[in-house]
């Protein structure tokens, strides 16, 4: 009976306490403007200009969702600091960026920040954004070229 007691008073304490702080934040990107729900959209976030926008093993988050709705969002939980994000949205399902003969892509992406450069990628300084303790909600609309 006694360590019965000490059972329920010890779970009792436990659940008192609430859940341990990671110290992770929660980033919630939202990305709008898809042209079709076709494919795959490819999500990474990444620390450094290193592997950004497209190196899944240079990335501290890698999700694939399929593009089933006029909006899709992805959630990742980091540690407070600075990013960038990119999505791709991979039409055909082959896990890359396809580019016509000429080297335009083919297929829509974005960066957070919503850089729309018109002739060359968005850089990952163009897609810097600080991710704080209580963590951060972001856009990234789609762009397109043909």
């Amino acid at each position: 009976m006694v360590g019965l007691m000490i059972v329920a008073v010890a779970l009792g304490a436990s659940l008192s306490a609430g859940p341990q702080q990671s110290g992770e934040a929660v980033l919630t990107v939202r990305v709008v403007d898809l042209r079709n729900h076709n494919g795959d959209l490819i999500f990474g976030v990444f620390k450094t200009a290193d592997g950004f926008p497209t190196e899944k093993g240079k990335s501290v988050n890698w999700q694939v969702k399929a593009a089933s709705g006029d909006e899709v969002v992805f959630t990742a939980k980091l540690l407070p600091g600075r990013y960038g994000a990119s999505v791709l949205h991979d039409e055909n399902r082959n896990g890359r960026m396809d580019k016509n003969a000429v080297g335009i892509p083919v297929e829509g992406y974005g960066v957070t920040n919503n850089p729309k450069p018109a002739l060359r990628a968005a850089t990952f300084e163009e897609s810097v954004f600080e991710l704080p303790k209580e963590g951060k909600e972001m856009r990234i609309s789609l762009q397109y070229f043909r």
